[in-house]
């Protein structure tokens, strides 16, 4: 287990205290910061991968302020991918595509300006590896990811026939009463039929879907895995989703390692 190195000022919130710890991964010209912050109580643990998706980071601060918990999120320059130069190279990459050695190589090829070689993808990979070492998704029993998006860009629509995520869905529920840009997506059946029933916008993660994301990673791995996705500045929105998976992983009762934390 990788050690984290105080490099932030502790905190008070309303209610709980934390801390926050980092670990840096560093590329040649950029360093990657793996940020933990940790509230005085067990809770939901929270993992937020994009740099500029900070309505989810709001989110979660405002539940483990009450509930405890803990906050992994990557700090790279609030950006959406992480770039990097090596002598006349420049390389950038989606931190999400990088849990398997063929996802990082073609996120490589399709944000960069250089071809990636062996040795630029496993630098990558290495902060795949560094990023479940700190989370720890082995020892939580499950993953969840918090994700932001922008009007009109993603929504639950994009898995509609005809649309570029169609197939990598098994199941889709749409409430029309909700924005479409707000939705939560699971690996895991019993969480989407409980979603579902609390008429909440869900996605079910086809097995069929194979490509580099913590998503297919989780699911390969058998870890259950949520992602909670919403349109940028709909926080409010976020925090009920996050109450609601909140609940639904002490209701549906599949992670004993959660429901014993939570009593």
């Amino acid at each position: 287990m990788l050690s984290l190195a105080p490099v932030l000022a502790s905190g008070r919130q309303d209610t709980l205290t934390f801390k926050s710890n980092a670990v840096i991964h560093r590329f040649p010209q950029k360093s990657v910061y793996i940020t933990k912050s940790v509230y005085d109580a067990p809770g939901l643990n929270f993992l937020v991968l994009h740099d500029d998706e900070n309505t989810g980071v709001l989110a979660a601060h405002d539940f483990c302020r009450l509930n405890g918990g803990s906050i992994t999120e990557l700090e790279y320059g609030n950006e959406r991918n992480i770039s990097f130069s090596n002598r006349q190279s420049q390389f950038s990459f989606d931190p999400n595509q990088i849990f398997n050695n063929a996802g990082a190589a073609k996120t490589l090829k399709k944000y960069s300006h250089s071809k990636a070689g062996t040795t630029t993808v496993m630098q990558v990979r290495q902060l795949a590896i560094k990023v479940l070492d700190i989370y720890n998704p082995d020892s939580l029993g499950y993953i969840v990811t918090l994700h932001n998006n922008t009007d009109g860009n993603f929504s639950i629509n994009s898995y509609a026939a005809g649309q570029y995520l169609y197939g990598t869905a098994d199941s889709v529920y749409v409430n029309p009463e909700m924005d479409a840009d707000d939705l939560v997506f699971v690996t895991e059946p019993s969480f989407y039929g409980y979603l579902k029933q609390q008429q909440i916008n869900a996605v079910l993660q086809s097995p069929q879907a194979i490509d580099g994301s913590l998503s297919v990673y989780a699911q390969l791995n058998q870890i259950p895995y949520v992602n909670i996705e919403v349109q940028d500045g709909h926080q409010q929105e976020h925090l009920r989703l996050i109450l609601a998976v909140h609940a639904m992983l002490k209701d549906v009762a599949l992670q004993p390692l959660y429901a014993k934390k939570e009593k």
